[in-house]
């Protein structure tokens, strides 16, 4: 139990700290608010797994770009 406590304290303290996002609260593209938050995850918390196609990009529904046709 201490070490899950001290993880969630040192994962993100200004964010926690300002009420913002800290990583453990959110793990799916469908709990993201907006890109900027996905952006969040995906480097600080190192959620991979939120850009399924490998593009670098995560959650494309809402930070992919659309293509012309």
């Amino acid at each position: 139990m201490r070490v899950f406590v001290l993880c969630l304290l040192l994962a993100s303290p200004a964010q926690a700290a300002a009420g913002g996002p800290y990583c453990g609260e959110k793990r799916f593209c469908r709990e993201m608010k907006d890109c900027a938050e996905a952006y969040f995850y995906f480097e600080r918390c190192h959620q991979a797994d939120l850009d399924r196609d490998g593009d670098g990009v995560p959650c494309d529904q809402l930070c992919g770009f659309k293509t012309q046709h």
